[in-house]
């Protein structure tokens, strides 16, 4: 289940430590049917572009909402290939291990919608609308800046993506515990990156909102999903920002 409330604003969903039901099922029957090779999608649309995604499946005559995931729609377009499948599955998201056509980036994402695909493999060649959601966040002036504030050896590369926590699971130099730390956060990607736009958007829900801050990366342009409560600096057009975060993926169907 990805739900991203910090990020998007909607902490107003909780309700005594659990997610508010009631909100939930009246956006339930408000959703469009997406189906899907097994199951199906239920997607709620919020004016911000927010996409509240219900995973279904049938349970006899009954329909079962299996897990619920969150995609800010938008026109960050990737051309990827799958490599390999990350982490355990859950029902109707598929986590992927992916890379550019020249093979010259990778990068992990959840795959929203992975169902309505036929199959999934090496050969598949996939358009992807992409966004991000940072689990933390570092701002700078500029690239210069953040040079000056880290060792040279800490230096991302301009416009990187980096599965880090991923590399490190795998690291047998390392002890089986320390693997096991970085394995629990395996899909999460470090990205430095410049700031290219920075948007607030309302989700028309009380008065809920959030901001996304498109940057540029060696894959192509991302958004970034956050709250300006996540950072320590305001970020503006022309920062230059570190991010750790999990990058949502939505299917797009030829």
């Amino acid at each position: 289940m990805a739900v991203y409330l910090a990020n998007t604003g909607l902490e107003i969903l909780m309700k005594d430590d659990s997610l508010d039901e009631s909100v939930l099922m009246q956006w339930f029957k408000e959703s469009q049917r997406i189906p899907a090779v097994q199951g199906s999608y239920y997607s709620k649309l919020l004016k911000s572009g927010l996409e509240i995604v219900f995973r279904t499946v049938k349970q006899g005559e009954d329909l079962q909402i299996a897990g619920l995931d969150m995609h800010m729609s938008g026109r960050c377009i990737w051309q990827a290939k799958p490599l390999s499948r990350v982490g355990v599955g859950e029902t109707l998201l598929v986590t992927l291990l992916m890379t550019n056509p020249d093979e010259t980036s990778a990068f992990i994402a959840d795959l929203i919608h992975a169902a309505t695909l036929e199959k999934i493999d090496e050969d598949s060649s996939l358009s992807l609308q992409v966004c991000a959601f940072p689990q933390s966040m570092d701002v700078y002036d500029d690239r210069p800046s953040y040079e000056k504030a880290n060792p040279e050896i800490a230096h991302l590369d301009d416009k990187k993506l980096l599965p880090f926590n991923y590399i490190m699971a795998r690291d047998e130099s390392l002890s089986q515990q320390k693997r096991d730390i970085y394995a629990k956060g395996e899909k999460l990607m470090v990205l430095a990156a410049p700031v290219l736009q920075v948007e607030s958007r309302d989700h028309g829900f009380f008065d809920s909102s959030c901001m996304v801050a498109t940057v540029a990366t060696e894959m192509g342009h991302l958004d970034l999903v956050f709250s300006e409560k996540q950072l320590s600096k305001p970020l503006v057009k022309g920062s230059y920002v570190v991010a750790s975060c999990v990058i949502s993926a939505d299917v797009i169907v030829q």
